[in-house]
């Protein structure tokens, strides 16, 4: 074996090690709740966006219930699958560093993103359109290199399911791409056709849906309603175009159409982050702005000025820590390795409630695929200023009609920033109707009078 595949083989093990050890335990997570609830949904034979509510595309949900098909229904079953998806998007970061700029260095964009994994939730739909989103960029570099219309075909499938899985972060990478396209190649039709034909193709599993069902739930009410509760500072935000503006001041003499492709859709990902700017959603946007490290210190070696270039490295060092310091931070105070999940007196109780309904709120998704129940509402969560009264209204119907024999109601810490509202339909009925049986500092069980 030569030395070069021996390096690449050390290379990969140490980034799928640091991206499955840093993932190696069973959470309870209410964002990964969101998307194993809706999987869970499926396998009992509930019908997306008829039986259920959700917000975001099919994608995920039955990625993850293909997987249980074939292997059973189990959370490491989705872990593992994530996993293999994250460390997937790492190689794709490779592969378009590689196409860009060739050398032996090529490894540090995903060990960069494999050591800012940990504070990233895999079993999430933004996880997987990530994947989508970097070989959409990756089969677009090929296609730009080779002019081959089969790559601006499997860029535009790769956009397509990038949608699927998350329709904003999609629609924004198709929209930079399809500009970008028509300004550099406006005469040759056949290129963003044959791009937006492939989009095109992936999108016509939404079809199985009626147009006014898909438009209300992906489009109308996400737009009008998360927004209003995500409200948070936004001086990651601010950083981070700060830094992508000075990463854009390096680059700007460049003449590859494959680095200003890159900043195009970089910026249009940017901006799809203003209304939750929080650290976990911005490390995930800029996570494509990687490939482009070898071509900033290249940049960087040629300034003149050995002071000039003082600064940009320790600007680019700046950047990297902030880049990685969640999830440091969070590998050194609170990740702690487990194969097996955790032992909650909250959950062995909700595992003996008779039936298989229940009802848990406000948001934890996550304890219905937990517990093996089902949602005894249409709604995975209910969240005041989000959710709307109409739909408040509804799940106490169906808590009336239905009758579980157990609602949960669960306040972390986290639900403050939603602004979150505890007089509503549904908890004034769960007090009136249900006894109280246990509680803990965030959770309380109520069983049925």
């Amino acid at each position: 074996m030569s030395k070069n595949k021996q390096r690449n083989i050390l290379w990969w093990s140490a980034i799928f090690i640091i991206i499955f050890l840093t993932h190696a335990n069973h959470l309870l997570n209410p964002d990964e709740g969101v998307v194993l609830e809706g999987a869970w949904n499926l396998y009992n034979n509930k019908h997306l966006y008829f039986d259920f509510f959700e917000f975001i595309p099919p994608g995920s949900f039955y990625l993850i219930l293909g997987i249980w098909k074939i292997v059973g229904v189990s959370y490491w079953a989705a872990k593992l699958a994530s996993i293999l998806i994250t460390f997937g998007t790492a190689v794709g970061i490779y592969l378009s560093a590689r196409v860009i700029k060739p050398s032996n260095s090529n490894f540090v964009a995903p060990l960069i993103f494999a050591l800012a994994s940990p504070i990233l939730v895999l079993i999430n739909h933004n996880i997987y359109n990530l994947f989508f989103i970097v070989y959409a960029v990756y089969f677009m570099f090929l296609a730009l290199d080779r002019q081959n219309l089969k790559y601006y075909g499997l860029s535009g499938l790769f956009s397509g399911l990038a949608i699927i899985f998350l329709q904003q972060k999609g629609l924004a990478l198709a929209a930079a791409m399809i500009l970008f396209l028509f300004i550099n190649s406006c005469r040759d039709y056949k290129k963003w056709l044959i791009y937006c034909l492939g989009i095109i193709l992936t999108l016509l599993p939404l079809l199985l849906w009626p147009l006014k069902t898909i438009y209300y739930n992906l489009f109308i009410f996400p737009l009008f309603t998360y927004t209003g509760v995500n409200r948070i500072t936004s001086i990651w935000l601010i950083i981070t175009f700060f830094i992508f503006a000075v990463i854009v001041y390096l680059l700007v003499t460049s003449k590859d159409k494959k680095i200003w492709l890159l900043l195009t859709v970089q910026f249009s990902l940017l901006l799809t982050t203003i209304p939750l700017p929080d650290y976990y959603h911005l490390v995930i946007a800029t996570a494509p702005l990687l490939i482009l490290i070898e071509i900033v210190i290249e940049k960087i070696k040629l300034k003149k000025s050995l002071y000039a270039q003082r600064v940009y490295y320790y600007f680019l060092f700046l950047a990297l820590i902030l880049f990685l310091s969640k999830s440091c931070f969070y590998l050194i105070t609170t990740y702690k390795p487990s194969f097996i999940r955790g032992s909650y007196k909250s959950l062995e109780i909700i595992n003996q409630c008779p039936g298989k309904y229940i009802y848990i709120g406000p948001f934890a998704p996550n304890v219905y695929f937990e517990a093996r129940k089902l949602n005894a509402t249409p709604y995975p969560f209910l969240i005041t200023n989000q959710n709307t009264p109409a739909q408040f209204d509804e799940a106490t119907k169906y808590l009336k009609a239905g009758q579980p024999s157990c609602a949960i109601l669960n306040y972390p810490s986290s639900l403050q920033r939603f602004g979150y509202n505890k007089n509503n339909s549904v908890e004034n009925y769960i007090r009136e109707k249900y006894n109280l049986i246990f509680f803990d500092s965030t959770t309380f069980i109520y069983r049925l009078k």
